[in-house]
């Protein structure tokens, strides 16, 4: 059971000039909310309720903006030390107040992970470090893949490594040092050490990692929290599905589910929205390409008339039989999305009638409306119960 997130905030944040001059930077707001607070609710959504907040600069502003944690429905802690003071130092201080595992985490970076996927991995590794990483043409980190382990540790992103360390890690407490006197070591140094001595595992994280660390991220970062499209299945969903044949083959045989658009056009008409379906009519040959397009082209038509914006169609034309990536419930038509329009899928709603595509769902980290008929058993109930939503 891990229920305890500990989030390092006690930087002084100079990079981040003049927006951290009178606030810490956890505290530096992101879609009107200080950024610590979408870290908060993010551990909140995905099972965690306990936190312990490593503070120092300006500390005093995040415990009165905070308390302890009872208005967003947690439980807070706090640990100070002066800012001068390193990253290790400070955890390994606040031991007396950590739980024997943790989730601990950078206060300037965010990641759309599913954190259950991350417990999972930490409980199969029988892990006692698992280190979150994400490809980038520049890393910090070498990995054993066959051994699932951190192979070499870098201090500055190079060309050598393609992957980085964004900040999510699970660890034992024991792991730590009991004691350190030298306050100008930083948690990195313990990662190395650690690396070196084999002991760390990695969960690799496909979708986006985002910080606020300078003032050029800072913008990026704002433009992914203030993108929240809505993401929805086509066929038993937006239109009704065939009544003579499994795949809608043509303009014809295409009915709008006005019923759906009814209960939720409200929540569209405040949204882009992006269309993430299977097609696998084009494979089977009873749907052409062209009869595809012009069925989506008259399904965004007819939903522009109810003010409902359908920004793009992402189409999986693979055999139902497939088990390629982009075919739900793979999420690779998910990363397609988030690549070309620039928003986190944590931060966002798939709304399906299938139960491959709560799989989706999961499989991408985003919420789910299922508005299906078939109902889920005991298993896909615990399984999926953090992301459905209503």
């Amino acid at each position: 059971m891990i229920d305890q997130a500990v989030i390092f905030c006690g930087g002084f944040g100079t990079r981040l000039l003049p927006l951290t001059k009178k606030i810490p930077k956890p505290m530096v707001k992101l879609d009107n909310k200080p950024f610590l607070f979408h870290l908060i609710m993010q551990c909140k959504s995905n099972g965690i309720n306990n936190f312990l907040i490593l503070c120092g600069y300006k500390a005093k502003i995040i415990e009165k903006y905070f308390g302890n944690g009872s208005r967003l429905g947690v439980k807070i802690k706090y640990h100070y030390n002066p800012p001068h003071v390193q990253t290790l130092k400070r955890l390994i201080d606040a031991n007396k107040l950590l739980t024997e595992r943790f989730l601990l985490m950078y206060s300037d970076n965010y990641s759309d992970l599913n954190l259950h996927q991350l417990k999972e991995k930490f409980i199969k590794f029988k892990s006692s470090f698992l280190l979150s990483i994400c490809k980038k043409k520049k890393g910090n980190v070498l990995i054993n893949t066959s051994k699932k382990k951190l192979r070499k540790y870098y201090f500055k992103k190079n060309n050598k490594s393609n992957y980085v360390e964004i900040g999510y890690m699970i660890i034992k407490k024991k792991i730590l040092p009991k004691y350190i006197s030298d306050s100008t070591v930083s948690f990195n140094s313990f990662i190395n050490t650690q690396t070196n001595k084999n002991k760390i595992n990695y969960f690799i994280n496909e979708n986006n990692y985002i910080s606020i660390s300078d003032k050029k991220r800072f913008l990026k970062a704002k433009e992914y929290f203030n993108n929240k499209p809505i993401l929805v299945d086509r066929d038993g969903v937006l239109n009704l599905k065939s009544k003579s044949h499994y795949y809608i083959r043509n303009k014809t045989e295409l009915e709008i589910n006005f019923k759906f658009l009814k209960r939720y056009g409200k929540l569209l008409k405040k949204k882009k929205v992006f269309c993430i379906t299977n097609q696998a009519g084009i494979a089977t040959g009873d749907l052409t390409k062209k009869n595809l397009n012009l069925i989506n082209k008259e399904i965004k038509k007819s939903l522009k008339k109810q003010n409902i914006q359908i920004v793009d169609f992402f189409v999986s034309p693979h055999h139902f039989k497939s088990k390629h990536i982009d075919r739900k419930p793979g999420n690779g038509l998910f990363l397609k999305a988030v690549k070309k329009y620039k928003f986190l899928l944590d931060r966002s709603i798939y709304i399906g009638d299938d139960i491959r595509d709560i799989e989706a769902s999961y499989n991408a980290k985003c919420k789910c409306i299922y508005i299906g008929k078939e109902k889920l058993n005991t298993k896909e109930k615990n399984k999926y119960k953090y992301i459905l939503t209503k």
